[in-house]
């Protein structure tokens, strides 16, 4: 296949960004086309990440999004920058546990106090339960999610659940990193994507 060389302009940024990534040169390139296409817009917005995650990744979940979108943001001006964008795709896409829990607890924490509600649990949750069985309400099926999550998180039982709280339970058990969600990729979808990606810039993924 033919590499596809439009990219090749940011050369120069990639080198500075992949240095702090899990992204060789080539792949922060080819990220940066995802981004926005040379002479675009410098910034995302909002429209275009949920076009990505919901084109790409099948995420539709509105309140998910806009929370992911919150902590992509890492200046909070409101639109997503290239580097910001690369830097949160590489722990999106290829992050070690440490950058992950950091990352999902950033999401579920939707007012950035350090700390994750029941309220913050319930509008989580609630977008994760499916086939609900009949003559079940939801509000009262998630509010014994919350319910559980709870005993088994909130280790000092003052009703949320701290940082410290979530990270020593997904150490101890890392099947709980999405517990509150899903706020990252299956498998499946990561390595299709990236494989598929990378392969149209002649980029063999790592």
């Amino acid at each position: 296949m033919a590499k596809n060389t439009t990219y090749k302009g940011y050369s120069k940024l990639a080198e500075k960004i992949a240095k702090n990534t899990h992204f060789t040169c080539e792949e922060v390139d080819a990220m940066l086309t995802l981004h926005g296409p040379t002479g675009g817009s410098p910034r995302m917005d909002g429209n275009r990440f949920r076009d990505i995650m919901h084109g790409i990744f099948g995420m539709t979940d509105e309140v998910v999004m806009e929370a992911m979108y919150r902590v992509f943001d890492m200046d909070q001006d409101g639109t997503i920058g290239p580097e910001e964008f690369v830097l949160s795709m590489s722990v999106f896409l290829r992050g070690t546990l440490d950058e992950k829990i950091d990352y999902c607890f950033s999401v579920y924490d939707h007012n950035a106090d350090a700390s994750v509600s029941r309220e913050e649990m319930f509008h989580h949750l609630k977008s994760s339960v499916v086939n609900l069985p009949p003559g079940e309400e939801m509000d009262e099926v998630v509010k014994d999610l919350v319910d559980l999550v709870c005993r088994k998180l909130d280790t000092d039982h003052d009703g949320k659940v701290s940082f410290s709280d979530y990270a020593t339970a997904v150490h101890a058990e890392p099947l709980l990193l999405q517990v509150f969600g899903p706020v990252l990729p299956d498998v499946q979808e990561r390595e299709q994507f990236l494989d598929t990606f990378l392969e149209k810039y002649g980029i063999r993924s790592q």
